[in-house]
């Protein structure tokens, strides 16, 4: 569905992505693409909304336990469901580590990983591991779960900078409506027709 915007020069357009209707703006054209923003809506903490199987309300730095040693962890849902971990850097096996914790039994759907480092209170590098996937070189929900996560530890701003091996992302998290904002260029790929 497209909305139509008071500035000409902005293109709105509704998206049910089956979790819920986000909005999206095309801000601007740029020398490879355009620069969309996107509301991914609120995040949720809550382990039966990400879901994850625990007895716990949250898992917010809490210990999972994985091939028999805890991993401080941070779950949450941004539409779909997350695992942050900070880290000091990459210089381990993330992927095995990734695919593991996706496959979790806590997680009944599965699970996203992102392994964060923390450069300053407006950026982090992210590398993630995408269930289904595995390492993509980048995500938006991802870059949402893992600004949500270390705003919520107090160790970033709501307005960071996310970067990946495949560039950069820019979140805000609205401290008044509570919703995530993605801000990243798109470049067009491929096209095609799906039959139901």
């Amino acid at each position: 569905m497209h909305l139509h915007s008071k500035d000409k020069r902005k293109k709105k357009f509704l998206f049910d992505t089956g979790y819920g209707i986000d909005l999206v703006t095309v801000e601007k054209k740029t020398k490879n693409g355009v620069l969309l923003k996107a509301q991914l809506g609120i995040p949720s903490f809550f382990t039966k909304d990400i879901p994850m199987k625990s007895k716990q309300k949250t898992m917010i730095n809490a210990p999972l336990k994985v091939q028999g040693l805890d991993f401080p962890v941070t779950c949450v849902s941004v539409g779909n469901p997350h695992t942050v971990l900070f880290v000091d850097n990459f210089d381990f096996e993330w992927e095995v580590l990734g695919a593991e914790i996706e496959f979790h039994k806590s997680f009944p759907e599965r699970t996203h990983v992102e392994f964060v480092k923390r450069i300053s209170r407006k950026k982090l590098v992210v590398a993630d591991w995408e269930r289904g996937a595995g390492a993509t070189g980048s995500s938006g929900t991802g870059a949402a779960a893992a600004v949500a996560a270390a705003v919520t530890m107090g160790i970033a701003d709501r307005d960071c900078e996310v970067q990946f091996s495949n560039g950069s992302l820019f979140i805000s998290w609205n401290i008044e409506t509570d919703i995530i904002e993605l801000t990243g260029e798109v470049q067009y790929v491929a096209s095609g027709e799906y039959e139901l």
